[in-house]
């Protein structure tokens, strides 16, 4: 095992443990919120855009324990960095953290809610672990470690055994409806829905009928499950790195397929600037055919499905 490698295992079992304790916290604090039995968040950028106490006090508890252990690294998380310049990945090693991705599912007791802790090194992700509280689960991998479901259960979750997926209508795919209802945004979702459920043979032309669209309210669990063949694909933008770090190396363990929007694609981009690019296409770990190796369809696939989805893009992108 290489010197990286071996600091890599030290940040990943830190990392393990520092999202263990943070998954108690949402418990206790969805706890007590249902005692309290009031509204305790904040309105962000509008009113499906919330943020809660307990958001702020998970991200403080994993920023503080990072710093004190790893004072040298940089840290990107989603509360801290509201309202400041956008992020910016380097080479050097970086905390990307989203403390409680699907904040409204935690308000309404939804129990899809994960904790996202990420860390990149020379931009590229190298350590990951999503823990979804309610659920009982904890997704991780490390680099050259695999990736598994609460430390001994092999992604994905067929065995560790990827399974045949060869046509876009055979798929079941993650897309969210997120917090920017604006018409310049729905306006676009609704006809891509439309196409991608549409069934040509009943008057919708350019339907694909795809096998399902599903949609979780959290980027960072439609991801987890991509990496644990529960999803077949996901598509979303405007979420952000904190939503995906994690996410990246645990499918890239798994040998599933992540890349950014239709430029990105168009231009196989590093991983670094998928990351940052705030669009984003994942295909779970499929089985090779005679005829194209795993990676050929994982990408055919994805092109296809930007074929039929026009992108669209939030007053945040810009």
């Amino acid at each position: 095992m290489s010197d990286d490698q071996q600091y890599y295992e030290q940040l990943f079992e830190f990392a393990y443990g520092v999202v263990e304790q943070a998954s108690k916290l949402i418990l206790e604090g969805a706890a007590a919120r249902w005692k309290l039995a009031g509204d305790d968040y904040e309105v962000k950028k509008n009113p499906v855009d919330l943020v809660t106490e307990t958001d702020q006090a998970v991200e403080e508890f994993i920023k503080s324990a990072i710093a004190e252990r790893y004072p040298d690294h940089k840290f990107i998380g989603e509360e801290s960095s509201e309202g400041k310049d956008k992020p910016v990945l380097t080479d050097a090693y970086t905390w990307v953290v989203d403390p409680i991705d699907g904040t409204m599912n935690f308000i309404h007791a939804n129990p899809n809610v994960g904790c996202s802790i990420g860390v990149t090194h020379n931009s590229r992700p190298v350590v990951g672990v999503i823990a979804l509280p309610f659920l009982g689960r904890i997704y991780s991998a490390r680099e050259g470690g695999g990736a598994f479901m609460n430390r001994t259960i092999p992604l994905p979750l067929t065995g560790g055994i990827p399974q045949p997926l060869t046509q876009l209508s055979h798929c079941m795919i993650a897309a969210e409806w997120g917090s920017d209802r604006r018409p310049d945004t729905i306006d676009v979702k609704l006809p891509n829905f439309r196409r991608l459920n549409g069934d040509p043979s009943k008057g919708i032309p350019d339907g694909v009928m795809v096998h399902a669209l599903r949609t979780t309210g959290a980027t960072t669990i439609n991801l987890a499950h991509v990496a644990a063949g529960e999803l077949d694909m996901s598509w979303d933008a405007g979420c952000w790195a904190w939503d995906v770090t994690a996410a990246a190396i645990i499918l890239k363990e798994t040998g599933a397929f992540l890349q950014g929007g239709k430029e990105e694609f168009a231009r196989d981009a590093p991983i670094g600037d998928v990351l940052m690019c705030r669009r984003y296409v994942a295909v779970r770990a499929v089985a090779p055919t005679a005829t194209e190796s795993a990676e050929e369809i994982q990408r055919r696939l994805s092109r296809e499905l930007y074929g039929v989805v026009d992108e669209w893009t939030t007053p945040s992108m810009l």
